[in-house]
């Protein structure tokens, strides 16, 4: 379990009225599927219940409070080399966050990964970064929300690859202390999920197929539970 740095009662809003939204696109072709890179944007999104006169139906509003991306590299026949190609076009850090897994030459996964992984049978999910507004930070639901979307697109994945650079920086520069501080804080967050850090060039991943993966979804759904309860009992006082 997470122990939350903030109590219940500075919740914002309802824990288990947070949904996420997921969106991804793209081109319609006549010459059949060469496009193995899909990218992912997930908005985390609060409702709450508008004031209404009575009799009147039930309205929500909803508010966005942060967002994750994720990019889904397509390992099959018809797609290889083109999901490493789209990567590199895509952003350099994708490209080489991906190089770690990926064995260019021989256009399939590094030996390195299929010996570390359940099964090398498989797609590879990349969550490259997410965000969550102030307000909602410090109570733990960043692990909830992150274990949420990874769950719900790595399905038929072998591994999910996470980044770990630093996606949002302060006004002021950042000594070399913050910046370890901070990247300490996004590894502490992905071991959370299922991540484990692996020998260069791997980096950080999670194997969808163990136990341990699916054990940390499961304590992280609990730790939403809790939290939910936290913050209903402190309406009460």
């Amino acid at each position: 379990m997470i122990s939350p740095k903030r109590s219940a009662d500075q919740l914002p809003g309802e824990p288990r009225r947070l949904n996420l939204e997921y969106r991804t696109w793209h081109f319609v072709a006549s010459e059949g599927d060469e496009n193995g890179f899909d990218e992912w944007d997930v908005s985390v999104r609060s409702s709450r219940y508008l004031d209404r006169p009575k009799g009147a139906a039930a309205k929500t509003v909803q508010h966005e409070i942060g967002s994750m991306r994720l990019f889904r590299l397509r390992m099959d026949e018809r797609f290889s080399p083109f999901p490493f190609s789209d990567a590199e076009a895509y952003d350099t850090g994708l490209s080489n966050l991906v190089l770690g897994v990926y064995d260019l030459g021989r256009g399939g996964y590094r030996q390195e990964f299929r010996d570390a992984m359940t099964s090398s049978d498989g797609d590879l999910l990349v969550l490259h970064d997410m965000r969550l507004d102030p307000a909602w930070r410090g109570f733990g639901l960043g692990p909830v929300l992150a274990t949420e979307a990874v769950w719900t697109l790595a399905d038929g994945c072998s591994a999910v690859l996470a980044a770990t650079h630093i996606t949002e920086f302060p006004d002021g520069p950042m000594s070399e202390a913050e910046f370890g501080r901070a990247g300490e804080k996004i590894t502490a967050l992905w071991e959370s999920v299922g991540f484990r850090r692996h020998a260069r060039p791997l980096g950080h991943l999670l194997d969808p197929r163990t136990d341990e993966a699916r054990d940390l979804r499961n304590e992280r759904r609990r730790d939403l539970d809790a939290l939910a309860d936290a913050w209903r009992e402190s309406l009460r006082r």
